[in-house]
């Protein structure tokens, strides 16, 4: 019987609390010359958020290659993380509040073009918050079965 409860609750868990998808954002340089991607694996609070970034030419729809930018986040204002002259389509943050951000791409290829991109960080769903709660209820059903 517990077996077939553990199966249910299994079930009922879904795959997403296991597994982040990513978030697209999307945004044209200032000047137009590029379109910014950027495809955002979100984390917990202190935990590394992925961040994939691919700049599109946006008459061809073909991705540049071997672009320089410069990568920052700011939080109220205020300049959080600032990383120059990166030539990786990936960046690692670690955000260590939650809370609204931006995520700015900027000086794209040396031409002082940029993108900004307001997110929100928001505490992810802890599949752990769950089963002590239904470990709870399931023990609670069994003794009730039991009787």
């Amino acid at each position: 019987m517990l077996k077939a409860i553990l199966t249910v609750l299994l079930l009922l868990v879904p795959l997403q609390a296991f597994a982040q998808e990513q978030i697209m954002l999307e945004a044209p340089s200032d000047q137009s010359t590029f379109l910014v991607e950027i495809g955002w694996t979100p984390a917990d609070i202190g935990a590394e958020n992925t961040f994939e970034i691919r700049f599109i030419e946006p008459e061809t729809g073909k991705e540049v290659e071997d672009v320089v930018y410069d990568f920052a986040i700011a939080q109220a204002g205020n300049t959080v993380l600032e990383r120059t002259d990166q030539t990786s389509n990936t960046q690692q943050v670690a955000f260590s509040v939650a809370g609204p951000y931006t995520i700015i791409v900027d000086n794209i290829d040396g031409l002082g073009e940029g993108a900004s991109f307001p997110v929100q960080v928001t505490p992810e769903f802890q599949v752990a918050w769950v089963l002590p709660g239904a470990l709870a209820s399931i023990f609670a059903l069994r003794k009730k079965l039991s009787r």
